[in-house]
């Protein structure tokens, strides 16, 4: 393997490459600043582990929070898709949920000034504010008049309308079709309720193998993933199917202009266990370096070139945590 040398290292050829090539332009760093720089860090890091890495820190996770091996494309794709679960499907609502149950739901998150969202039979945007119309021919608006935000269609038939809670900032859309499967027998003509939901998304390297190649893909991965422009291609019988990461989603505000909610949610991004060692370096004796910095120091790169478009992105470990330290160092980079 023809490995180019550093003053005390050598390094993997395709990793040199691709962080010259496809990382380090999108980041303004200098190639020689970055490579001496990690090359410090990893001798820093063999020589006194424990100022990089606080083996006492556990880093505890949210019981929803979705966790994707960062290898798996196709598992990354369907963890970044999952920010809207349909009312109907989701876990938290048990098996069969009626009509019933999903009014209450309704009731209690975005309550009506008078009467329940049980007894709606048309719900209509009058000017700014959204009005629902029961059977005896009243109306009502919603208790909370500022959570009705947007609309998809017609404001007298909208296709769907979105609401937002005040306290958490999280969406809603309710879906109408008075010709679909649940929408022709409900009483609004509700098809479906999208809730959004704003859980982290772990992106995992332990589970990456450690060989150059595996760990590339595994980097461009990431990259892909952060751009949001991450797709699998399969082809069956002949067919091809590609599935690709969710778009935003744009609806119309209550003044008639664009109302676009983000498909992105809180990011962690796990580095690989401190135990680990890749062949993507090798210092003056020939030993790998490890793996733990070779991760956080490309992904930091990677999600400083992602912070304008998500900035509720942080790295993690397994078991303890990196120090002020070493983040310290890292940024040291940026600066330089």
């Amino acid at each position: 393997m023809n490995m180019p040398a550093l003053k005390y290292s050598q390094i993997h050829q395709g990793f040199y490459t691709f962080i010259n090539e496809d990382v380090l332009p999108t980041c303004g760093i200098e190639v020689n600043v970055f490579w001496q720089a990690i090359e410090r860090m990893i001798a820093d890091y063999s020589n006194q582990t424990s100022e990089f890495i606080n083996q006492e820190q556990n880093s505890q996770l949210a019981a929803n929070t979705k966790i994707a091996p960062v290898i798996d494309r196709q598992q990354l794709i369907q963890a970044a898709n999952s920010k809207w679960t349909s009312f109907f499907e989701a876990p938290c609502t048990g098996n069969g949920e009626t009509e019933t149950t999903s009014k209450a739901y309704l009731d209690k998150h975005f309550p009506l000034a008078t009467g329940s969202h049980a007894d709606v039979k048309n719900y209509v945007v009058y000017y700014h504010h959204l009005l629902a119309f029961f059977d005896d021919g009243s109306q009502s608006g919603l208790a909370n008049p500022s959570e009705f935000v947007a609309l998809c269609g017609h404001k007298c038939s909208p296709d769907s309308i979105v609401l937002q809670q005040t306290q958490t900032g999280l969406h809603l859309e309710m879906v109408f079709d008075r010709k679909g499967a649940r929408g022709a027998r409900d009483c609004a003509g509700i098809e479906d309720i999208l809730v959004e939901s704003n859980d982290c998304i772990v992106v995992d390297f332990n589970a990456v193998q450690i060989d150059g190649e595996s760990k590339i893909q595994a980097y461009r991965n990431l990259q892909s993933f952060l751009r949001g422009d991450l797709k699998t291609v399969t082809i069956v019988n002949g067919q091809q199917t590609i599935c690709r990461m969710n778009n935003d989603v744009t609806f119309t505000d209550v003044d008639g202009d664009d109302y676009c909610i983000e498909n992105k949610s809180p990011i962690r991004i796990r580095c690989a266990n401190q135990s680990l060692a890749t062949e993507f370096m090798r210092d003056s004796k020939g030993a790998l370096a490890p793996q733990v910095i070779i991760d956080a120091v490309v992904t930091s790169l990677m999600l400083r070139k992602a912070q304008g478009t998500n900035k509720q992105t942080s790295l993690l470990l397994e078991r303890g945590g990196f120090t002020a330290k070493m983040m310290e160092s890292i940024n040291e980079m940026f600066e330089a």
